[in-house]
């Protein structure tokens, strides 16, 4: 079997992306993503512990980013909350807008798995984590470091996502850019109209169009 250089990694990644879309993440097995990217399972155990680690390990590489950028920031940055929060969320983008078809195929799968994306749901609680104590270190009290990561992710993970599923030019930093000025507006939102019924009234009344199952 050929030894490849140092993309050894790449190629794995890629041949994983490749068969979970073509045959389902639960039926390809590691021997087949080895096979695929011309190398054996035991070189594939030297990058990855498992099948499920090839999609979320490179993000790890990218918290480190997001952290010194929080911790680097000059005073004008972090003058505000908003300003510090763009500016980190920015490099955020540019550092993820390269690996676009990548990062939609990969989203695609977790979508489809339950174990999947409760990891991913995992992986950002502790990404958020890690934030507030940043934001700590930064001069936040510490319930507004916690409310400011959780918005933050929020904010973020909205506009990845519409970010993936959009065929257009709009870069990631625009989009997160365009969704921060929002925050202030959503909280500052009232009803377009009253309420006609009752959140009680609401969820009984989808209740009850619900088929029984009993005969």
């Amino acid at each position: 079997m050929p030894r490849w250089p140092d993309d050894t990694r790449t190629r794995l990644v890629d041949a994983a992306l490749t068969l979970f879309g073509e045959t389902g993440y639960p039926s390809t097995t590691i021997d087949q993503i080895a096979a695929h990217a011309g190398v054996s399972a035991r070189t594939f155990f030297r990058h990855f512990g498992d099948k499920e680690e090839v999609l979320f390990a490179d993000d790890d590489a990218l918290l480190p980013l997001l952290l010194d950028t929080i911790a680097g920031a000059d005073e004008a940055r972090a003058a505000t909350a908003e300003s510090l929060m763009h500016h980190a969320l920015g490099v955020l983008a540019d550092a993820i807008e390269p690996s676009r078809r990548e990062l939609a195929a990969r989203q695609r799968i977790i979508d489809s798995d339950v174990a999947l994306a409760g990891r991913e749901l995992a992986k950002q609680a502790r990404w958020q984590s890690a934030v507030a104590t940043a934001l700590v270190a930064r001069g936040f009290s510490d319930d507004d470091a916690d409310v400011l990561a959780a918005i933050g992710f929020a904010l973020f993970r909205r506009s990845l996502h519409t970010w993936l599923a959009a065929n257009d030019a709009v870069s990631l930093r625009e989009r997160v850019a365009r969704a921060l000025p929002r925050i202030r507006t959503v909280l500052d939102a009232r009803p377009a109209h009253p309420a006609s019924q009752s959140v009680t009234q609401m969820a009984a009344s989808k209740t009850a169009r619900i088929p029984s199952d009993s005969p």
